[in-house]
């Protein structure tokens, strides 16, 4: 495991599932290993559920260089050969914080080119990136004050992220 840093994004998007009608929150982030750009994530904050849980879409491996937001250049072929993703579920119980891999296809962001290979979960359990990947989710977890607070039972805190009404519904939960 590497020196990783967390790169909130700036909003926390409120929004409206097309599939169930339930409000939703959407972050997204960047992590950076040891001052290189090595992840990108979308966490959907289920809000309205009786039990808190995240749908979170990870890609781990190369990313351009975060320091200055050069992530707006279009990714380069060789660094989506080096990049896989996987879309977790994350909740918490009262042993304590779970993952679970889903389908890809159920990630709001499926096909995510960028994102690189994605990775269903009988693929991921023989992939040499998965514990590259769970590392990095639980750093994410943890760190991202929208998504640890709202795991924990509290409210999503929005420090640093301006609040804003999403104007494109996600697909599905």
């Amino acid at each position: 495991m590497g020196n990783y840093g967390l790169e909130v994004g700036e909003t926390v998007w409120h929004i409206t599932c097309k599939c169930c009608g339930r409000k939703k929150n959407r972050v997204i982030g960047f992590v950076c290993k040891d001052g290189c750009g090595h992840a990108k994530y979308y966490a959907l904050l289920n809000i309205e559920e009786k039990r808190p849980r995240v749908g979170l879409t990870i890609s781990v491996g190369e990313w351009l260089d975060r320091s200055d937001r050069s992530y707006k250049t279009p990714s380069l072929e060789f660094e989506l050969r080096r990049r896989s993703w996987a879309h977790l579920d994350v909740w918490c119980e009262h042993d304590g914080m779970h993952m679970d891999i889903r389908d890809p296809k159920i990630s709001p962001h499926y096909p995510w080119e960028r994102g690189g290979a994605p990775l269903t979960r009988q693929q991921a359990m023989m992939c040499s990136a998965i514990q590259e990947i769970w590392s990095v989710a639980n750093f994410i977890v943890n760190t991202d004050p929208a998504i640890s607070s709202y795991l924990n039972g509290g409210v999503v805190d929005s420090a640093g992220r301006r609040v804003q009404d999403g104007v494109h519904p996600t697909r599905c939960c």
